[in-house]
């Protein structure tokens, strides 16, 4: 009997899920039907302790299995009400920007080596700028070394410099193929080694006329440096006559930040379960959407990013109107 109570409930709300292009874990719905299982199942006994008899308890189930299956139909037709009502969607963002977090932990809980997590983290980098072309999204921007990140061990950051020159040479192999144009963003470049500055600029030199997506790899990058850096250059055309300090605006300050060629990022994700923006386009994000995965970096999907996606363009925006 209590079979005949979850296979039916269970379908049901399956059913509603498949409708809805939802996975069970997802769907509302799943949280009533389970009480109504338990409810079930309780009356059930109780019917079956009054009358004696084994046929009260299957007559009990069945009526409670209807009962089931009635809510989760009128649950499904409720919601596709919401749907027609919402599937005026809005637009995907137009600019991404992501902090790649928890390589390190995600290295040594899989390989015993932090330096792996950080190899892993490359690979998983080249898969998300394949998605976000599948997602129609223009700009991407990510956070791959802080100018905090400097004050980590030297041994660590060696490591992470040697590593770099392997990845880039890879990335601008991957982007090349794939039309998108990129562009390392440094607040503190003097601080990176000749030999990966070098390999940067060759692939910026390489994908300069690719235009089907632009990523921005933020290496040696602080948002705190890149708005002081632009405050100087203000500061150097005051006093050169070039511009009056009545002038400065905040039009101003973005056309001196590093990202000055591409509009504000409309969505920030940072995985790894931390809820903070660790200096990260701090100019930038002000109005910007956040979503926070409580995953490491390389254990990011594409159906994840799908997810945030699909809940970005249910999101009102109203930019304070």
């Amino acid at each position: 009997a209590l079979q005949e109570i979850s296979r039916s409930a269970w379908g049901a709300h399956m059913a509603c899920c498949q409708r809805r292009h939802l996975g069970p874990e997802r769907n509302g719905s799943v949280g009533q039907l389970l009480r109504l299982i338990l409810r079930a199942a309780s009356a059930a006994a109780r019917a079956a302790g009054a009358a004696g008899s084994g046929w009260a308890l299957v007559a009990a189930a069945r009526a409670a299995s209807k009962e089931a299956v009635e809510i989760a139909t009128k649950g499904h037709a409720e919601g596709s009400e919401r749907d027609s009502a919402s599937s005026d969607l809005g637009p995907a963002p137009h600019h991404v920007a992501i902090i790649m977090d928890g390589n390190r932990r995600y290295g040594r809980m899989k390989y015993g080596n932090s330096l792996q997590g950080h190899r892993a983290g490359g690979e998983k980098l080249r898969e998300v700028v394949e998605w976000c072309i599948t997602a129609n999204i223009k700009v991407l921007t990510v956070f791959a070394f802080s100018t905090e990140n400097w004050k980590r061990d030297p041994n660590e950051v060696d490591a992470l410099m040697t590593l770099f020159l392997d990845e880039v040479p890879q990335l601008g192999d991957l982007t090349e193929r794939l039309n998108v144009r990129v562009r390392f963003l440094c607040s503190e470049p003097e601080r990176i080694p000749a030999a990966v500055r070098k390999g940067m600029d060759q692939v910026e030199v390489r994908t300069s006329a690719c235009s089907r997506l632009q990523l921005n790899v933020c290496l040696s990058y602080g948002g705190r440096s890149d708005i002081a850096q632009a405050c100087r250059r203000l500061a150097k055309e005051v006093a050169s006559g070039e511009l009056r300090a009545d002038e400065i605006d905040e039009q101003a300050i973005t056309q001196r930040l590093l990202t000055c060629d591409v509009p504000d990022p409309d969505l920030l994700i940072r995985t790894s379960g931390e809820v903070r923006l660790s200096n990260f386009l701090v100019f930038q994000l002000a109005y910007a959407e956040f979503c926070f995965l409580d995953k490491h970096w390389p254990e990011v999907t594409q159906e994840d990013l799908n997810v945030v996606i699909s809940d970005y363009k249910v999101r009102h925006r109203r930019f304070g109107k």
